[in-house]
């Protein structure tokens, strides 16, 4: 069984892998698969923004790329019109040369748009957003609306600090629900109304702090009341004030830590390996799927089959992050629908392309030159016979050559996560780092502890202040629309800045399948969370199917 140079890891290669590789007469990678999805993720700011000037008008801009390392970056606006062509940006390949060398060599020529936004309107503050509107500070989010401070997250609306989530409404800090309806503070739940503090509940209706319930209502930490009752003693308790919510949060940890963990949370799955797949079929090694067939370590798919990658609606996809309606992808970032593209990035609605960047409805492309189709057929075996003789043919793109460094990527999600931020392991990956100040930390602002401590008390003149984050110290700000939220929803004021919120729920982000054993009947079984981080007793999904009925 091999071992990992990268992250020290033993693994196999599955046979699954090995025909998603063959495919595209790809070697299959000697790492981890964890490393390659760090490796994917690399190239990928997370959450960070930055004012820049947009090269062509002059205009002021927020932009997913620091201006003091790409300073030519145009308005997605224009950068996404027939207006702007790659291709102008094109050149042939040097056979003397490493294909990697040269084709980041051109990817440094070519204006970068600002943000990544596809089919959306009124989002000027979120980044890689697609058929969405009228969103503030949201990430990977599509087919939303009325979004604030939410990550990965789909078909969903009105809602603030939504994560991971998808067809909710309503809803606040939620991790991981599913057609779930003004709950808050909640995780793992599937249709679920009215409700706060729940955890792994399905089909509830007005219960609190509750887990692993299946058809309640009026539960009070998993006790039966009667309507009255419930309604009495849900009176009593205030989650508008600061103080009264923090008291709240600590007995519902307390209760949490006390009930058993459904490990694995795989739903209607058949001959499938990992975590938190539904509806999946001869899938293995994965995390976060629906409706997905014959994948291998792949992540956050939905309706994907034969893949390795993370999408939407895709298949024949191998070494590929971000694929939206695309096929027959391979070692590609940010495909629309596209196929047939090798070694790309950010390719819209085109086909035939090697080595290529920011294409739009283009076909039979190398280095972003046009050849006719014989050509592109002829120079591409070429090309992949010189890779090969490098030794880069089958790797994905070196993560040295990412436009971020690591403090900005969502490659920092799963690192600090499964590996603890280990420095000797980052080097091994050739991080860049950031040797500056953090400048989104800064002394001036109000502190959080001087928001009053009810949400009926703040008064929109907050609207106007910046306060810093009692654990991070970024500044945030308040908006009328989430303070209207608050109000509504009787919710107190955050003290934590939103991207710090984000942070939070970085194990559940992009977790690993983790080898444990079930503690009822001691099967071999994978936990989405990392065994030495919990103290609750895991369950396989049949002996929690048992305990739940």
């Amino acid at each position: 069984m091999p071992i990992c140079p990268i992250t020290g890891l033993s693994f196999e290669h599955h046979e699954l892998e090995k025909r998603h590789y063959e495919r595209f007469g790809l070697p299959v990678p000697n790492i981890h698969p964890i490393a390659r999805r760090i490796q994917k993720l690399a190239f990928v700011n997370a959450w960070d923004l930055y004012w820049a000037t947009d090269a062509r008008t002059g205009k002021k801009i927020l932009s997913w790329y620091d201006p003091a390392e790409h300073p030519v970056i145009y308005d997605r606006t224009y950068w996404m019109s027939n207006d702007f062509d790659a291709r102008d940006c094109g050149r042939s390949f040097d056979f003397s040369r490493s294909f990697f060398d040269q084709y980041f060599e051109m990817v440094a020529t070519i204006p970068k748009p600002n943000l990544v936004s596809v089919a959306s309107e009124n989002v000027d503050y979120c980044n890689n957003i697609i058929n969405s509107k009228n969103s503030y500070l949201s990430f990977n989010v599509f087919a939303c609306d009325n979004m604030i401070y939410s990550a990965r997250v789909f078909e969903s609306r009105d809602s603030i600090n939504l994560y991971n989530s998808r067809k909710c409404e309503l809803c606040y800090a939620c991790n991981q629900c599913t057609d779930c309806h003004s709950i808050s503070w909640s995780e793992f739940c599937v249709n679920c109304t009215s409700s706060q503090f729940l955890s792994n509940c399905f089909d509830c209706l007005y219960c609190y702090q509750c887990v692993n319930l299946r058809h309640k209502s009026y539960c009070i930490q998993n006790k039966q009341y009667t309507k009255e009752e419930y309604e009495r003693r849900m009176h009593e308790i205030d989650l508008g004030s600061w103080d009264a919510f923090r008291k709240e949060e600590s007995a519902w940890k307390a209760f949490l830590e006390s009930q058993p963990l459904q490990a694995q949370h795989n739903v209607n799955c058949e001959d499938s390996i990992g975590i938190l797949l539904k509806n999946c079929k001869s899938c293995y090694q994965c995390f976060a799927l629906t409706n997905a067939e014959h994948c291998f370590a792949g992540w956050g798919n939905h309706q994907i089959e034969n893949s390795d990658s993370s999408g939407e609606d895709a298949e024949y996809n191998t070494s590929t992050q971000g694929i939206v309606s695309s096929q027959r992808t391979a070692h590609c970032l940010m495909m629309e629908r596209s196929f047939d593209i090798l070694y790309s990035q950010f390719i819209f609605q085109s086909n035939n392309c090697f080595g290529c960047y920011g294409l739009k409805k283009a076909s039979y492309c190398i280095m972003n030159t046009q050849y006719a189709p014989a050509e592109y057929d002829a120079l591409k075996e070429k090309i992949i016979a010189h890779m090969k003789e490098d030794g880069e043919w089958g790797q994905y793109f070196p993560v040295r050559y990412a436009p971020f460094p690591y403090e900005r990527t969502l490659a920092r999600a799963i690192t600090s996560t499964e590996f603890d931020d280990n420095p000797e392991m980052m080097k091994m990956f050739e991080f860049r780092f950031d040797e500056r100040t953090d400048s989104n930390i800064r002394p001036d602002g109000h502190q959080a502890s001087e928001l009053p401590d009810h949400c009926d008390d703040a008064d929109e003149i907050l609207t106007k202040l910046t306060f810093l984050c009692h654990e991070s110290g970024r500044p945030y700000n308040i908006t009328k629309q989430e303070l209207a939220f608050y109000k509504k929803h009787r919710v107190p004021l955050p003290r934590i800045s939103w991207r710090t919120a984000i942070e939070h729920h970085y194990p559940t982000f992009y977790p690993s399948p983790h080898a444990t054993r079930c503690a009822e009947c001691g099967c071999s079984m994978y936990s989405y969370l990392r065994p030495d981080k919990t103290t609750r007793r895991k369950l396989c999904d049949t002996c929690f199917m048992a305990l739940t009925g």
